[in-house]
């Protein structure tokens, strides 16, 4: 299954998770919100230490909204030889 991550462009730390690309489901977070792709996601292929198990609260809530909302922060990519993949940390 392919998700597809949007970022609110007007505040940093607001994202959602949406089964349409268009991302026309995801409600408004704030009267402000303008969403902006950010990237799909294969849920097939999450990165170590993660696997599908960790996010099936999130798929399970795909499949009946069509939408997650969260919050949360890119992180940095660790330092080579490091096992800590980027992303995002939900809060």
């Amino acid at each position: 299954m392919v998700i597809y991550l949007f970022r609110d462009k007007n505040n940093d730390d607001i994202f959602a998770f949406s089964t349409d690309v268009t991302g026309c489901s995801i409600p408004p977070a704030a009267a402000t919100t303008e969403w902006m792709f950010i990237e799909a996601l294969d849920t097939l292929k999450f990165p170590e230490p993660w696997d599908i198990g960790d996010f099936q609260y999130v798929l399970d809530e795909l499949q009946v909204s069509g939408f997650y909302l969260f919050q949360g922060e890119f992180i940095e990519p660790a330092p080579l030889g490091r096992s800590k993949p980027a992303g995002l940390v939900r809060h």
